[in-house]
């Protein structure tokens, strides 16, 4: 019964995670606003940076809000649900580990969409929404760290990556993140690992750009650095960075 009971969660909240996760804001904005398809031009993906780029920078900001949003809320509602006395009571797992898990949906589910062929963007919106919904002080760490290595670099991929990285790393200092974790969720060793498993997930997501650092091709975020005129950014679909 305890086994049956702990797969069963895990499958829930993967579920959960998994399904909001798959809302692609880029594509739902483009198609509803634009009559554009973002995954058809720039780097035919459908995160956040990528629309920027085809839409403009504020539609772009808009979208990787909407998607930190959305993992924000897919883990927060199994929180809710996992805390509901008679749905805590038979479950054999901390409610925190629920969260964490439906946070790896999410990720998941924002990159292979099932309401859209499958075709999505990358994580990293994902990523800094799982940091928010646990953990206020690591969020604010990961855009430092993406602000530091971004403006330094004027490499998203490169921000977006070391972000991943620096959170994951730090979390690794005794009780650090349990002092800051939201909802009184646990801070332990499996957060730590679960960050590493996200910071990894982000950094496989980005093979391309990696490729392309190595051999220098990889194009600068200039979009990210100009005043936005709406819908302007057409021509820059050469650029191949993307959240």
């Amino acid at each position: 019964m305890e086994a049956l009971s702990i797969i069963l969660s895990i499958i829930c909240s993967l579920v959960i995670g998994y399904l909001f996760g798959s809302i692609s804001n880029g594509v739902i904005i483009g198609k509803l606003f634009f009559n554009i398809d973002v995954r058809t031009l720039g780097s035919h993906n459908a995160g956040g940076t990528n629309t920027g780029r085809v839409l403009g920078k504020k539609i772009g900001l808009i979208t990787i809000i909407l998607d930190m949003l959305k993992t924000m809320i897919a883990m927060w509602i199994v929180l809710l649900i996992a805390r509901i006395p008679s749905v805590n009571q038979i479950l054999y797992l901390d409610p925190s580990y629920l969260v964490y898990i439906a946070g790896v949906g999410a990720c998941i589910g924002h990159t292979f969409p099932v309401f859209f062929q499958f075709r999505g963007g990358k994580a990293v919106a994902c990523m800094f929404g799982i940091l928010f919904a646990t953990n206020y002080l690591f969020a604010l760490i990961g855009i430092a760290a993406f602000a530091l290595f971004f403006f330094t670099t004027k490499y998203v991929s490169v921000g977006s990556m070391a972000a991943g990285v620096v959170v994951a790393g730090i979390s690794f200092i005794p009780n650090f993140s349990q002092m800051f974790m939201n909802f009184a969720m646990v801070g332990d060793l499996y957060y730590s690992l679960f960050l590493i498993f996200v910071a990894l997930y982000v950094i496989v997501r980005h093979h391309q750009n990696i490729a392309r650092l190595i051999n220098g091709t990889e194009n600068k975020a200039k979009w990210l650095m100009k005043k936005s005129t709406s819908t302007d950014n057409h021509s820059d679909e050469n650029e191949k960075e993307d959240k």
